[in-house]
Formats: structure tokens, sequence, C-alpha cells
């Protein structure tokens, strides 16, 4: 790269504005349907009468297809009210000339059609209605002259059409066979949903998410239990579990109550009230990297797998300390709720109450079930039996109307065209 000029230096520009008519000048034009190639040549021509006539035509033509620009519609111009410049830098002069442009509406037609379509007769109806129409320009009031006007804006040249029909079809088939096939668009959305990693193929359900992708060994590792085995006081308990889930009191109770915890089930049930506290977590409170390490009574290298996946770093800003600041954004939130659907989920036996999930994050049971859906569970009405088997409080008892359970194959439900 260059060296960057001195903060004190300053270049000036010559502007100038070029009125002159001179043989050649740069014309604004647009195009309708198809477009020339960049080295096509297109031919100039000025209106007859006054040399300072702003009516003109560009022609152009290539081996198929012939193109024909012009500023001006019937007997009125195109553009009123205003002029276009076109700005040319010379690089020698350190300057920039304007010079005026003349805008153009070019179009095109193919040659073979044009040549065998020849010059139709109009039929009666056509005749009719132009005849009506000077009539009314002539005759008529100043509303009816305005509607003729608004008809004759709305209407629709079929020889324009008819002349752009190849050019258009084209065009069609040459963006439909780059579209990508319904296979395509069915992996794309597989690939992206916010879900662990699964396995589509198993009917086994433990064997369906892995368990690695939403509680890795190297986050598990430091995932501290020893005060909570050793203790079931219910200070050490409240003191260690951030988070304040009946799902995540009742599994630990149970885990703990057994003479040979299981370790890594602990953990889980400790990751999971992390992940919960994590989803009342504030974007102000986690600008503060070390206030988050406090509030989750966690390692900080939870917390830095936590921000890694379930947030995102804001670009361009750093904490104080020099971290980098995350942020959570509506989908690393919706991520956030399905890893947590699983984890609760693995803990339960592959079954949950839509009501438990929805008592514990504070959302409606209708959203709790969407979410439950989304991870490829089938919602099963609940017996009477199976709700007074549930050690759930009479709250959330009183909501089970159903239950969520993972089958395998998994199954997605069909994404909807709706906002939720």
């Amino acid at each position: 790269m260059g060296s960057k000029r001195k903060a004190d230096e300053h270049s000036s520009v010559s502007i100038s504005i070029d009125s002159s008519k001179a043989k050649v000048q740069p014309v604004l034009a647009t195009f309708a349907a198809a477009v020339p190639p960049v080295a096509s040549e297109f031919t100039m021509y000025r209106g007859m009468g006054s040399e300072k006539s702003n009516d003109y035509i560009v022609s152009s033509s290539t081996e198929k297809i012939e193109f024909v620009g012009q500023t001006f519609d019937g007997s009125r111009p195109l553009v009123t009210g205003c002029k276009y410049l076109i700005g040319v830098y010379d690089a020698t002069t350190d300057s920039v000339t304007f010079r005026p442009a003349p805008y153009v509406r070019v179009t095109s037609s193919i040659k073979s059609l044009k040549d065998a379509r020849g010059v139709a007769d109009r039929d009666i109806s056509t005749r009719l209605m132009q005849a009506r129409t000077e009539l009314g320009e002539a005759f008529g009031s100043k509303k009816r002259r305005a509607q003729i006007r608004a008809e004759e804006r709305n209407k629709i040249d079929m020889d324009g059409v008819k002349s752009d029909m190849a050019v258009i079809g084209a065009s069609i088939e040459q963006r439909a066979s780059s579209m990508p096939s319904a296979q395509a668009l069915k992996d794309a959305e597989n690939v992206n949903r916010p879900v662990p990693r699964y396995n589509p193929e198993t009917s086994v359900a433990a064997e369906i998410y892995d368990m690695e992708d939403v509680l890795p060994r190297s986050v598990a590792g430091h995932i501290n239990i020893a005060s909570l085995t050793a203790s079931m006081d219910p200070e050490v308990y409240k003191s260690k579990v951030p988070s304040r889930s009946l799902f995540v009191k009742k599994k630990l109770e149970h885990l703990l109550s057994q003479s040979k915890p299981d370790p890594y089930q602990v953990r889980c049930v400790l990751y999971l009230s992390y992940l919960m506290r994590l989803n009342m977590t504030s974007n102000k409170q986690l600008a503060n990297r070390e206030a988050c390490i406090k509030s989750l009574c966690c390692a900080p290298e939870v917390i830095d797998a936590l921000f890694d996946k379930f947030a995102e770093c804001v670009a361009g800003t750093v904490n104080p300390d020099g971290s980098p600041m995350y942020k959570k954004t509506p989908a690393t939130e919706n991520k956030l709720v399905c890893y947590m659907s699983v984890l609760m989920l693995s803990l339960n036996n592959w079954v949950l109450y839509p009501a438990e999930l929805a008592g514990d994050l504070g959302i409606p049971g209708k959203k709790a079930e969407k979410f439950l859906a989304s991870v490829g569970c089938k919602l099963e009405t609940v017996t009477a039996a199976e709700v007074a088997a549930q050690t759930l409080n009479k709250r959330t008892a009183s909501r089970s109307g159903k239950k969520a359970v993972l089958k395998g194959p998994i199954k997605f439900p069909k994404a909807s065209l709706r906002g939720n």
C-alpha cells in the first residue's frame, strides 16, 4: 500500500460545467429488458429544426437484438423539471468536468420476430378506442383529458411485450437453472437448525443427539461438584446453584440422595442451571465478564465456552479488561433454549412436560411446546395418573396437559411462512 498523506496536506479539485453541444457527449440510459454487451457502439441522432433541440434517438444492434432509445414519449419529453449531468475526472489536471447528459429509455426487439411479424392491421375495437381518445383530447373536459392521460400511462404495449418475450423467457430459464433444488433447501434448513448435532437415522432416543456437543468434556471438567456431593446442606446448594429452577432442584435432590451420585449427571444439572441463568442475563450484564462469572457461580473457562456458543462478539468493542464484548441475539437465544430443552430431556429419560419448561423460563405454555417441537419432540396427551406421579408443584401440575417425547427417527416440524 502507498504511504498515507499527512494530516495537514490538502488536495483540491477544480470543477467546471461544459454546456457546449459537442459531437460526442455522454448519455444516461436505462434498459427495459435485455442489456447490450459492454463494448456495444450506439449511434446518436438529434431532432431536426433547431440546434437547441433536446430530442435524441440512440440505436445499436447485435446479431439477434436491436436496441433503440429516445428522450421523448410521443410529443412529451421523458424527463421534465430536472437535468442530468455526468462528471468526468481528469487525473492529469486533477479536475472534474460536468457535461449535460440526455436521458433515454432503451427498448429491445428480436430481429427475427420483428421481420416475421410485419405491420399488423389494427382491429375495429382498437380504431374505435383511438377515435374516442382523440375526441376526448380535443373536446373533453379537464377531468376527462386527465383520465385519458392516466389510461395512456397504464396501457401495456403488447407489441413491445411480444418482442421481448424471447429475452424474458431466456432470462427466466437462466435464473431458474441456478435456483437450489427442494432437497438442497431442506439440507440447508437442517444445517442451520439451532439444535445440537444429531443423527437423523437412529431410532434410539438416547442416540439422536450428540451429548458431547451439548456439554463438551473440556467444559464439564471445569464444573466443580465436590462441595455438592460432600454435603446436602440446603445453604450449600443455594450458594452453588445460580438458577432457582424447580427442575434443577428436583434433579439435584434426587441425584444427591443416592449413595454414589453419578458425577456426569450432577455436572449436567449444574450446567443446565448455568444455561438458565444465562438465559435470564441481559446484554448489559453480559458486558461485564467478571460479574457474569460471579452471577453464574462458575469457572471462567465455562463462561468463555457459554459466550462462544450462545452469544455473538460485538465487532470493534472490548471490555475495560481488554476482553471481547458479547451480546445475545434472537438467533442465539433460540439456540440457548433448544440446548436447554435437549439437556432437560436427557436428564428426564427423554420425556419433558412443556409446563416445566414454561415455568422455569417464564414463557407461555404454547411457546414452550413450540421449542420442544423444534428439537424433534412429539406432543402427547397426559393422563391424570402421569400428572400425579410427577413431583411438580401444584401450579405446574395444573397446566400439564401435554408431554413432549423424543422418539427416533427424529422429524422436525416444517418451517412456517408466518412469524411466531
